[in-house]
């Protein structure tokens, strides 16, 4: 059975295959559509989904073209879960006037030994300005890659000149 974790809310189900995402998340008790229309559930489904190759069906051509469906962007209303994802949720509009929308603390590594951490990175934090030094000063220098096309007319023609005004210079000390 497909593993579903919905990410701002720190919820984790199994579902069985084929599920829509939105049903998924309506049990849950998550918002997954920004209503235009109060009560109509007529409005924007988009979440964000990651997750392996195939782990949800293939967009429709009306969800690409209309609703712009991309990369992890999908329509909680039209996937369907195959395989394990994870989820990123969006507010919805009424959360402003009602109770606020549960989301729960960030797993913490050091208290949860299940909880993902942060890999090695090169770019630079608090803790290391200047980047983890796990990932940065190896010692190992990647070889430049160089220029195999030939030479432009106009880089020849310039070293052409600049072989003529060194004839003539040798000519003049002469």
């Amino acid at each position: 059975m497909p593993k579903v974790t919905f990410i701002n809310e720190a919820r984790t189900v199994e579902v069985p295959s084929g599920r829509l995402i939105s049903e998924i998340a309506e049990e849950l008790g998550i918002m997954t559509c920004r209503e235009e229309f109060a009560g109509t559930g007529l409005g924007n489904y988009t979440v964000w989904v990651k997750g392996e190759e195939g782990a949800l069906t293939p967009p429709t051509w009306w969800e690409k073209w209309y609703w712009g469906s991309r990369g992890w962007k999908r329509m909680a209303n039209r996937a369907r879960v195959l395989g394990d994802v994870e989820v990123w949720t969006q507010s919805a509009v009424g959360d402003r006037l009602r109770m606020p929308r549960p989301i729960e603390k960030p797993p913490q590594p050091r208290f949860d030994p299940g909880a993902k951490r942060l890999g090695v990175s090169a770019a630079g934090t608090a803790a290391f300005p200047y980047g983890n030094p796990e990932a940065v000063g190896k010692g190992e220098r990647q070889a430049i890659a160089r220029n195999t096309g030939k030479p432009k007319k106009a880089g020849a023609a310039a070293a052409a000149a600049a072989e003529e005004a060194e004839d003539d210079e040798e000519t003049e000390a002469e």
